[in-house]
């Protein structure tokens, strides 16, 4: 196959899968936005365990075995994954009880030196960071000229430092105010919020599920993965419109009433058209695939995309409204809970077996009688598992529309419900079945390919 499994990919994930279901039973619990404000400390707290603990591993995860997938170079450092997980790991953890130990969190009487966590925690987190944006970069840097999945994740790393050492600005602000010039802290704090929420959930996140997904659904629905100079446009029009947005916003904070404003709205533009042409493009795709029957990762990848459309439109409804907290809540909702974490738990039901079965199964293909990938799984119980997840996010967004706190954290309990129940499928696959007469694909050459056709396509 060629494929070289990354030791430390399963260990983002297992991490990162963790740092989920800790935030989603925060939500259910009603210790976050709506039963709480959207800057409480228990708030703040769970949105990082979803944006650092659950989104930025599963990606980095994703990538550190991906890479080299799309680029056929091996990682630059085979050492770096490790020390890239135990930072921002050890800095998550530290940056959770910063934030729980603020003024009007559950733990405001911390020893000594309990002030110093959260930006001992966010360093950690910018260094792990750095560590991942090193190791990645030299190795996308030996492949040029990039394939598209490339430049998308290119483009999405540079999104992510910008959301780190933003993110980090914040922390200090938060601490110590006085470190920064006379006159930044407050205008950063207030108005630099959607700059942070643009570079990360729209530039780092975004950008790489774009780029990933577009990988995955072409590899697994055996569909064409050259998208032609239309791809090549969509990825410049997002990336672009982003940076443009982004930059704009940057210089609207200290220079409010600028023609900055103007930019801003024209860099949203492009990213809204960007991100819409994509999805026409993924539509595409599938008509184009060969694998008729959509298997579960790319039935319910598809109702990610969805879920990425009704961003999109909640995205609009929001500028239209100006800055209410409540429609953008909305929006940065749907982008994490139904885009990106609903891709993320769909590609994992296929990547975690796949990577089982190169692990212990690749080597021995076409020597002895070995399962194929679709045995390590069983679709029809995994199936409700993601009709109840999307579900429930639907529920939620509609309680936060409303707004209705007591429904959003009945929602809350059901989406921790069934994630919990799609890690159970997750762990049922690592739990192989062995290789055994009559069972999985044949010997011999006859054999070979039937294993070949399975990781493939299976």
């Amino acid at each position: 196959m060629g494929v070289r499994v990354e030791p430390w990919a399963l260990r983002y994930f297992g991490v990162a899968f963790a740092s989920y279901l800790a935030a989603l039973a925060a939500m259910a619990a009603g210790l976050t936005y709506p039963s709480a404000g959207l800057l409480a400390p228990t708030t703040l707290a769970a949105v990082h365990l979803v944006t650092v603990g659950w989104l930025t591993l599963l990606m980095l995860g994703a990538l550190h075995q991906f890479v080299p997938v799309i680029t056929g170079r091996r990682l630059a450092s085979d050492r770096s994954p490790a020390a890239t997980l135990l930072l921002v790991a050890g800095g998550l953890i530290l940056m959770v009880a910063g934030f729980l130990a603020l003024p009007g969190g559950p733990w405001p009487a911390l020893p000594a030196g309990g002030e110093l966590l959260l930006p001992l925690g966010g360093s950690a987190v910018v260094a792990g960071a750095a560590v991942a944006l090193a190791n990645l970069g030299r190795t996308l840097g030996r492949a040029r000229p990039l394939s598209l999945p490339a430049r998308y994740v290119a483009s999405a790393l540079g999104f992510l430092a910008l959301t780190v050492l933003l993110g980090l600005t914040f922390a200090l602000a938060m601490t110590w105010p006085g470190l920064l010039p006379a006159g930044m802290a407050g205008p950063l704090l207030g108005a630099g919020l959607p700059l942070h929420l643009l570079a990360g959930v729209g530039g780092w996140f975004t950008l790489t599920a774009m780029g990933v997904a577009l990988k995955l659904l072409a590899m697994f629905t055996l569909a064409p993965e050259d998208r032609g100079k239309t791809g090549q446009g969509i990825w410049a029009v997002t990336a672009g419109g982003m940076a443009l947005a982004w930059l704009a916003g940057l210089a609207g904070v200290f220079a409010p009433g600028s023609p900055a404003g103007v930019l801003a709205r024209a860099g949203w533009g492009l990213t809204g058209t960007g991100v819409a042409l994509y999805l026409v493009d993924i539509r595409r795709l599938f008509g184009q695939r060969r694998r008729r029957g959509l298997e579960v990762n790319a039935r319910f990848g598809a109702w990610a995309l969805g879920c990425l459309g009704l961003t999109l439109l909640a995205c609009a409804w929001a500028l239209l409204r100006g800055r209410e907290p409540g429609s953008w809540a909305l929006a940065v909702f749907l982008a994490l809970f139904g885009w990106l974490s609903g891709l993320g738990l769909s590609q994992l039901y296929k990547i975690v077996p796949f990577l089982t079965w190169i692990e212990r199964y690749g080597k021995r293909m076409g020597r002895e009688r070995v399962p194929r990938v679709q045995d390590l799984v069983q679709e029809r119980r995994a199936r409700p598992w993601f009709q109840g997840y999307f579900g429930a996010v639907a529920l939620a967004a509609a309680a936060l529309a409303i707004p209705s706190p007591a429904l959003f954290r009945a929602a809350a309990a059901l989406m921790l419900l069934a994630a919990a129940g799609v890690g159970r499928e997750l762990l049922a696959s690592r739990r192989c079945p062995r290789a055994s007469p009559g069972h999985g694909a044949r010997d011999g050459p006859a054999g070979a390919r039937d294993a070949v056709a399975g990781p493939r396509g299976s």
